[in-house]
């Protein structure tokens, strides 16, 4: 049976550009990333928690020294580099599992959000409350909160309506115990509830009438089909109004930072970037294949070949992740 007096830490995982190698994806996304998500993680009534910002080793120079700047003033940062996309999970996983051994937990929550949306100043705090009482109430092993209602926002044009979504991935978080954890990111958000609920889960979806979440809407996310539907969809709402200064302020955003966005064009892809984080993702697997294959030590003839296809596959997963826009 579980100990009342469990201890929890608390983990926020987010991908920046894994797989990305265009400079001019990383001008747009680093400008919504310093003026929506940092701020917003930055003004949290609580700051009892780490954020695992995870990066690819081979980021643009620009684009890594811009981030690295964008970086230095929050403490709570943990900077992770991979070299895959599918190495994602696995360190975020062992990272927060490290950080709980330090701090003599017994639980993980571990928490997501992409690298161009906002949380509301209070979300982490309300997070780690329902935490407490599931500790207080449950005697599950494992937990699921989701922020269940937010703002779809464009911020090209300060437009925005009210959203219900009872399982969202912004501020999506899972409890586990230590040992089993495989993070929030272990579930694709949509399933993360009907998922856990069946081995015995305590299941807490927060809503009421604050909005909790705010969801950046633009040319280049990773859920944008490419077709204009979304933005018109925003604009011309029947139930749609204003995001104004006092709406952003309960994000912790800074008006000026957010006017600004109003002032840069959208960027124009090559293709739509809908599943831009899941491009290449096979190639990925047929490299980690060559290599092992490699490792253990073929033939000099088997060798060439191998390394000519490792050559080629590297090629290709490069040019995926590169000139995604005009």
């Amino acid at each position: 049976m579980r100990s009342k007096a469990s201890s929890f830490v608390h983990v926020l995982s987010t991908r920046i550009g894994i797989g990305v190698y265009d400079e001019a994806w990383f001008d747009y996304r680093l400008t919504l990333f310093s003026a929506i998500t940092v701020p917003s993680m930055m003004a949290q009534s609580s700051q009892d928690f780490i954020w695992q910002l995870v990066v690819d080793k081979r980021m643009p120079p620009r684009a890594r020294a811009r981030f690295d700047e964008i970086m230095k003033p929050v403490e709570n940062a943990r900077i992770i580099e991979v070299e895959f996309k599918t190495d994602f999970r696995k360190v975020i996983v062992k990272s927060a599992k490290a950080y709980a051994a330090e701090q003599d937990a017994e639980y993980v929550l571990s928490s997501r959000l992409d690298d161009d949306d906002a949380l509301h100043v209070k979300a982490f705090e309300r997070l780690q409350t329902e935490t407490e009482r599931f500790f207080a109430e449950s005697e599950h092993e494992y937990a699921a909160f989701s922020l269940n209602v937010g703002c779809m926002w464009l911020p090209s044009h300060a437009r925005g309506y009210t959203r219900y979504h009872d399982s969202h991935s912004l501020g999506l978080s899972l409890l586990e115990p230590v040992d089993a954890a495989r993070s929030v990111y272990g579930y694709p958000h949509r399933e993360l509830k009907q998922r856990v609920t069946p081995r015995g889960a305590y299941v807490r979806g927060i809503d009421g009438n604050q909005l909790w979440w705010l969801y950046a809407a633009h040319t280049i996310a990773d859920s944008d089909k490419g077709d204009g539907k979304r933005h018109g969809h925003i604009l011309n709402h029947q139930h749609g109004y204003s995001v104004d200064e006092k709406l952003i302020e309960q994000f912790g955003l800074v008006p000026e930072q957010v006017a600004r966005l109003r002032e840069v064009t959208e960027p124009t892809p090559r293709r739509a970037t809908k599943f831009l984080s899941l491009r290449a993702r096979d190639t990925e697997k047929e490299i980690k294949e060559l290599r092992t294959k490699l490792r253990k030590g073929p033939g000099r003839l088997q060798r060439v070949h191998l390394r000519r296809k490792l050559a080629r596959l590297e090629r290709v997963r490069v040019r995926a992740g590169s000139r995604i826009v005009e």
